[in-house]
């Protein structure tokens, strides 16, 4: 391994190392202390995070302490790099088959807590737009791919890498994306994807009232707000954005614009969306210095178009609503097993006894029969409802 590093940085450096095969390795060590490091500065973050709450109740609209406590979960995995090498293995297992957006192989027998050890990778690194002019490489689809390659780990995946500055990327001979460091991941359940998509989904087709909706129905906005009023806040955000040539519509602006009418409606700081908003943000603006000129919002309604009506149309909710009922009849036998234990404790006979005098030891006649009935009843239901989700499907 050469003694020098090929990359610095606060918490690691990176060595590249060769094998006596000939295999080249890329190995990421932390630096000495550096866990006790982080935890006293982010035990102070949350001192502080803790006053300003405690003292100006205002600011606990804006969650410092969840913020904080995020920052806490973000930073576990680039502490023990066998986290982080978990993280890659599942993100390259997502885009298996999939040659736009890559990710260096795990070397598992040569990785610890503190040594992650990957494949060298190749490529130019995107920040180096004159080199890959002179190699010829598609700027516009490099920026094409970037973008997609975010918008389907943070959508269809609800895992994206959540550091894809552009020391993080490099691009391959066919305009392909490489990325490494995957310390800092983000995770978005698979409502909250929903309600994301279909909020900017909204915002790109001009339906301000839809939007206002999404943040109601999500509950980023309190019920007592008015649902007219903010959409008539969101139109006076977007339309000054939008109402702009594709190259000069902003993202960025949008979310700046989107909290500065926090206050107004007494919204409070999703930590969960922080990662997804600053990922987005740092994508756009590589994208805008590789293809100055690309329709970026253009392709994310490309994707959207088609994700949103796959996850909300009608054969989507028929889907979940048959998950659902599956995993209702998963737990009945169990929630009967645990009633007939309980009649156990009761009366020896348990709850559904051969003879029907037995049951008025421990019920009067009509409870017992009701109780006796309740088996049937549930899985009846359960079948209704199997029977109800077929038909919406045909």
């Amino acid at each position: 391994m050469r003694p020098w590093p090929v990359a610095a940085a606060s918490i690691a450096q990176v060595h590249f190392a060769e094998l006596a095969d000939g295999s080249h390795l890329a190995v990421k060590v932390l630096r000495p202390g550096i866990e006790e490091r982080f935890a006293r500065d982010i035990d102070f973050f949350m001192w502080g995070a803790e006053l300003m709450e405690s003292l100006y109740p205002p600011m606990r609209r804006l969650a410092p302490v969840q913020v904080v406590e995020t920052f806490r979960k973000s930073t576990a995995t680039e502490m023990d790099l066998r986290l982080e090498a978990a993280a890659a293995s599942e993100l390259a297992e997502n885009f298996e088959g999939d040659d736009t957006f890559q990710v260096p192989e795990v070397d598992w027998s040569r990785t610890q807590r503190r040594v992650l050890t990957t494949d060298r990778i190749g490529g130019i690194p995107i920040a180096d737009q004159g080199a890959l002019t002179s190699a010829g490489r598609n700027l516009e689809k490099v920026a094409r791919n970037l973008i997609l390659g975010f918008l389907k780990q943070a959508f269809r995946d609800g895992f994206f890498h959540a550091d894809l500055h552009q020391g993080n990327l490099f691009v391959d001979d066919h305009d392909n994306i490489i990325a490494v460091d995957f310390g800092i991941m983000g995770r978005l359940d698979r409502r909250t994807r929903l309600y994301v998509a279909e909020m900017l989904l909204a915002f790109l087709v001009g339906d301000y009232r839809r939007a206002a909706e999404v943040h109601f129905e999500a509950g980023y906005v309190p019920r007592d707000q008015s649902v007219d009023s903010f959409a008539q806040a969101c139109r006076s955000i977007a339309e000054p954005i939008f109402d702009r040539p594709p190259a000069e519509v902003s993202m960025a602006k949008l979310f700046v614009q989107l909290f500065s009418i926090t206050e107004s409606f007494n919204m409070r700081t999703q930590p969960q969306l922080l990662l997804l908003q600053k990922t987005m943000v740092v994508v756009e603006g590589t994208c805008r210095e590789l293809a100055p000129d690309a329709d970026l919002w253009a392709i994310a309604r490309e994707f959207l178009d088609e994700w949103v009506p796959e996850n909300l149309g009608p054969m989507a909710k028929a889907k979940e609503a048959i998950t659902e009922v599956a995993d209702a009849a998963r737990k009945l036998p169990g929630l009967v097993d645990k009633a007939e234990l309980a009649a156990l404790a009761l009366a020896p006979k348990g709850l559904f006894p051969e003879n029907e005098g037995d049951v008025p030891q421990v019920f009067g006649p009509r409870e017992s029969a009701r109780r006796m009935s309740t088996n049937k009843i549930l899985y009846g239901v359960i079948a209704v409802l199997v029977i109800v989700v077929v038909i919406q499907l045909f």
